[in-house]
């Protein structure tokens, strides 16, 4: 049976797709505001910018490599207190999610 040109071939596959593309984009620190832009932060978070989010953290990112060294733990823990994210990577999947929409005009 044909899958009508859908080259993933289910929705589970498009959404890890999405999640991949999000959290590639996220390991560049120039594209965290292409992946969270100010409407996501204002609709999900208590900040008006990725930017701002991170600047109210304990953390001081100026880097991929700054931002990758945060602590899982408690960069979750940052996320849950001030998002309606209970963790960084339902956070980023969301993102990603809206971000794919975004590029496909949806």
């Amino acid at each position: 049976m044909s899958d009508g040109g859908n080259e993933y071939g289910s929705v589970s596959a498009v959404v890890d797709e999405l999640h991949a593309r999000a959290a590639s984009l996220a390991e560049n620190g120039d594209a965290l505001g292409v992946v969270f832009p100010p409407s996501f932060m204002q609709r999900h978070t208590d900040a008006e910018s990725f930017e701002a989010f991170m600047a109210a953290s304990q953390w001081s990112v100026s880097s991929r490599a700054e931002f990758a060294a945060i602590p899982e733990a408690a960069f979750d823990e940052y996320v849950a207190a001030r998002t309606s994210f209970s963790d960084f990577e339902a956070m980023l999947g969301q993102a990603g999610e809206e971000w794919m929409a975004r590029q496909l005009g949806v």
